[in-house]
């Protein structure tokens, strides 16, 4: 009974019909904060709106290892996902470096496609893909590191329960002026991490569909869940964000709001910064995301280990 209802948090709550009903209304927070900056209602549906349209659309795709990749890599995206979200919810155990492979996990499952796909077009996107996930995996395993080495906590709950009586990790009893300004850092870093995890610019490769993109010529069922991963993305993405440095207690349903306001404006800070960069290059993603964001993490990290030091 008890791998049953593992079994059920995955599936259900707070897994993957969970997650992805709240990933539509994360889309939705991060598309209409953009639009507000761009000052026009910003264009093409939702990603959970495509999605339920193309279930019930047959699967074209060829043969071989790209057809078993279209099935395969958005069940392992969203399983991981869902994963997560149940470790930072309180229903699985899990530690800050479970959660860090899940995730990494996660944002790979594209690369792999890109891969592996038989389509010429879709492997010239793999490197790019690449690159981007290293804009998102180094900054965040730095920031992984400053959040064990400020708290000496590991595990997601105990880092979330030490936030409770503090209200955030960007201060605390220990490290001093410089561990608090690295932890700023640290959460700078996390910021634009995210947004590359959550395909957003000014890190994030946004466009996957079209000619020549990344799930170019998948149709049906296999394209509808990449969309809903992708939505699931966003929203596992932005919690993750809130639990590693603002959590803040969550015993009662006001303190559940705040938490979900929180996430809200995580979202429209995204959302912001998305539109606001909507002309940037994908070319830069290599740039800005391993020098720019590496180096604010690289940089948080000795600042938090001189300050948890002296």
């Amino acid at each position: 009974m008890l791998f049953v209802g593992k079994l059920a948090y995955l599936a259900l709550f707070p897994g993957v019909l969970f997650m992805v009903t709240a990933g539509a209304a994360a889309r939705a927070v991060a598309a209409g904060a953009g639009g507000v900056i761009a000052g026009f209602s910003r264009p093409g549906r939702m990603p959970v709106t495509l999605a339920l349209n193309h279930l019930g659309v047959e699967c074209v795709a060829s043969g071989g290892s790209t057809h078993a990749a279209v099935w395969l890599v958005p069940a392992v995206r969203l399983t991981a996902l869902s994963w997560a979200c149940c470790i930072l919810f309180g229903f699985l155990p899990g530690d800050l470096f479970l959660l860090y492979s899940l995730l990494l996990l996660a944002a790979g499952s594209g690369v792999l496609f890109a891969f592996v796909s038989d389509n010429p077009r879709v492997r010239r996107q793999a490197w790019p893909e690449a690159v981007s996930l290293c804009a998102w995996a180094l900054p965040f395993s730095l920031v992984t590191g400053c959040l064990v080495l400020r708290t000496g906590e590991v595990g997601v709950l105990e880092l979330i329960r030490l936030q409770g009586a503090s209200g955030s990790t960007l201060a605390g009893p220990s490290g001093g002026a410089a561990a608090d300004v690295g932890m700023a850092l640290a959460l700078l870093a996390a910021l634009f991490a995210t947004s590359a995890f959550s395909r957003l610019k000014p890190l994030g490769r946004n466009g996957f569909l079209g000619a020549g993109a990344l799930l170019d010529e998948v149709s049906g069922p296999p394209l509808a869940f990449f969309l809903a991963g992708d939505a699931a993305a966003l929203f596992v993405s932005s919690l993750t964000l809130v639990a590693c440095f603002f959590a803040g207690p969550a015993g009662n349903w006001y303190q559940v709001a705040f938490w979900a306001l929180k996430v809200a404006g995580v979202l429209v800070l995204l959302g912001l910064v998305d539109a606001a960069c909507s002309r940037a290059r994908q070319g830069r993603v290599a740039l800005w995301g391993v020098a720019m964001a590496g180096g604010i993490a690289l940089a948080a990290a000795v600042l938090v280990w001189v300050g948890v030091r002296t």
